[in-house]
């Protein structure tokens, strides 16, 4: 009994997966896609993906300068003056 209700489940599960991964079913009149096209299309600007991969990641970093000029100043102790 118990098998037969897992079975059925999986059914429903699956039949409700494909149901909800069905494409929309929304029609667009006429009239909508020739005001569209006068208007020209773009809408707004088109932004580039920025990809969020560790690589990508690892080349967005700052360079590191190890030299005392490139921090901008210098440590002195009171008796070097």
């Amino acid at each position: 009994m118990i098998f037969a209700l897992k079975i059925l489940g999986a059914l429903l599960a699956l039949g409700l997966g494909v149901w909800l991964g069905l494409p929309g079913r929304y029609s667009q009149p006429i009239e909508e896609i020739e005001e569209a096209m006068e208007r020209g299309g773009g809408g707004r600007p088109r932004r580039v993906k920025r990809s969020i991969s560790p690589v990508a990641w690892m080349h967005r970093q700052p360079k590191v300068r190890t030299t005392r000029r490139a921090r901008g100043f210098n440590l002195e102790a009171p008796e070097d003056r």
